[in-house]
C-alpha cells in the first residue's frame, strides 16, 4: 500500500512538473510573438487655437412683488417692454429676444410682504456679440427705471468649430509624428505606419476672464505608430 501511495505521489508531482513547464513554454511563447507586434511608440500632439466667439446668448431675469395680481402682472408687461425697448436702442431686433412664461406664485406665510410673486427670464439670443459686450454695460439705464436684475448673465459661445477642425487635426497628427520621429531615430529605429489613432477632444475655454467673448481651443491627439 505504501508504495503505491509513494508511486502515486511521485506521478503526481511529475504532473505538476511537467504542466508547469508546458504552461512555461506557452507564456514564452506567446510574450514573443505581442513582443514582436507591441514595438511601438506612442505619443500626443498637440493643436491650439484662439478664436473669436461667434454667438452671444444674455440672459437677464427681474422678480416683481405685489399685493395685487392685476398689479403684478401690469408692472411685468411695463418691465418687458421697457427691456426689450432698451435691447432695441442698442441695435438688436426684437426676433432675437424671447421671453419664457412669467412664474408667478403665492407666498402664504401671514407676515409677508407680498402675497404674489413674480420672475421673468428674458433671453438676448444674437451674432452681435461685439454689440452684446458694450450694451450690456450700460444695463444701470434699467435700474434707473425700476428694474432689478436677479440674474444677468451673458455666455460667448464658438459654434462653428468645424470651420477649424480639419486643420488643427492636421496640426495635432503632424506634431504628434514630429515627436515619436524624433523617438525612434533616438532608439535606432525607423518609423512605421499608424497603428491606433484618438483623435481626442475639442476643450474650448475662455481665454482670459477678461474677454470671455476670445475662446482658446484647444485638441490633443494621441497616435500609436509601428516601429520597424
Amino acid at each position: 500500500m505504501e508504495s503505491i501511495k509513494e508511486s502515486l505521489k511521485s506521478r503526481g508531482v511529475g504532473i505538476v512538473a511537467l504542466s508547469v513547464v508546458f504552461f512555461s513554454l506557452l507564456f514564452f511563447l506567446a510574450a514573443g510573438r505581442f513582443s514582436g507586434q507591441g514595438s511601438f511608440v506612442e505619443v500626443k500632439g498637440l493643436s491650439e487655437r484662439i478664436v473669436k466667439a461667434d454667438t452671444a446668448i444674455w440672459s437677464m431675469n427681474f422678480e416683481v412683488k405685489s399685493n395685487d395680481v392685476d398689479a403684478l402682472y401690469s408692472q411685468v408687461e411695463k418691465n418687458i417692454s421697457t427691456v426689450k425697448s432698451f435691447l432695441k436702442e442698442k441695435g438688436f431686433e426684437e426676433s432675437e429676444v424671447n421671453v419664457a412664461p412669467v412664474n408667478v406664485y403665492q407666498d402664504t406665510y401671514r407676515e409677508a410682504l407680498f402675497r404674489y410673486n413674480s420672475n421673468t427670464q428674458l433671453s438676448l439670443y444674437t451674432k452681435k456679440v461685439d454689440l452684446v459686450k458694450v450694451a450690456s454695460k450700460d444695463t444701470l439705464a434699467l435700474a434707473k427705471k425700476g428694474i432689478v436684475m436677479s440674474q444677468n448673465y451673458i455666455s460667448f459661445e464658438f459654434t462653428n468649430i468645424n470651420s477649424i477642425k480639419p486643420e488643427m487635426l492636421d496640426e495635432a497628427i503632424k506634431n504628434a509624428k514630429d515627436t515619436a520621429s524624433r523617438i525612434a531615430n533616438d532608439s535606432g529605429a525607423s518609423l512605421g505606419k499608424v497603428s491606433r489613432g484618438n483623435q481626442g477632444v475639442f476643450d474650448i475655454t475662455n481665454k482670459d476672464p477678461g474677454s470671455p467673448e476670445y475662446k482658446k481651443i484647444r485638441l490633443v491627439s494621441t497616435l500609436r505608430f509601428l516601429l520597424k
